[in-house]
């Protein structure tokens, strides 16, 4: 699988270079090894390709249930080591899975907001990231992916050639000490992460946060 991994990777980093004039920015923010978990904004199918394009350590990468599930594309994901996520309610069996790559030193990627934005702008994060960052111990690494909704955005099945840029955040930790983290934590860590990725998307040039997301987090930290 570690095989397959990196041939697909040898082919879609040309192939992305070239067609989406792609770049990526700020590396040297992933740590080169040890257990961390990398986030992005997800607004593109082209998404988990650009990300794992420009991160330089295989990612394992989190993604939905349903999309695992599609008989013509779960080997891929299978040997891709995708970890399926049911996105309804709390899915613990993907959870631990996730935990278990992080025990083992290995890097897990997610896009917090769950789904697609079909206008590129920023959503809530859910809790999940800030759960694994409070249960292992990992640093979480934000990612900011410019340019890949406008490239291929919701409901368009051809990608077009439009720059796409990924960026690459300093490491956050959750905090020190291994005590079990209340749910207001978990919200805050969640809400930072999130807002650093808003704000890394702006200064890229990228669409910026609805307001009313904005005023909604605002409240929920008052």
């Amino acid at each position: 699988m570690r095989i397959f991994y990196w041939f697909v990777k040898a082919l879609a980093w040309p192939t992305v270079r070239v067609y989406l004039r792609f770049r990526r920015h700020g590396i040297d923010g992933v740590p080169a090894r040890g257990a961390c978990i990398v986030v992005a904004n997800h607004a593109s199918y082209l998404d988990a390709i650009c990300l794992g394009s420009a991160c330089p350590r295989r990612l394992r990468f989190l993604i939905s249930h349903d999309i695992y599930s599609l008989l013509r594309l779960r080997w891929f994901y299978f040997m891709m080591g995708a970890i399926p996520l049911r996105t309804a309610g709390s899915d613990t069996r993907a959870l631990r899975a996730a935990l278990e790559v992080l025990k083992a030193g290995g890097a897990v990627g997610i896009f917090p907001e769950g789904q697609r934005m079909k206008d590129g702008a920023l959503g809530e994060g859910k809790l999940g990231v800030a759960f694994l960052a409070s249960r292992s111990g990992a640093p979480v690494v934000p990612a900011a992916i410019v340019g890949a909704h406008k490239a291929m955005p919701v409901g368009a099945a051809i990608p077009r050639p439009h720059r796409v840029r990924v960026f690459f955040g300093r490491p956050i930790p959750f905090r020190s000490g291994g005590e079990r983290a209340r749910k207001e934590e978990l919200m805050d860590f969640a809400n930072t992460l999130m807002a650093t990725i808003a704000s890394m998307v702006e200064a890229a040039g990228g669409p910026k946060r609805p307001q009313e997301i904005e005023e909604t987090l605002a409240g929920k930290g008052s």
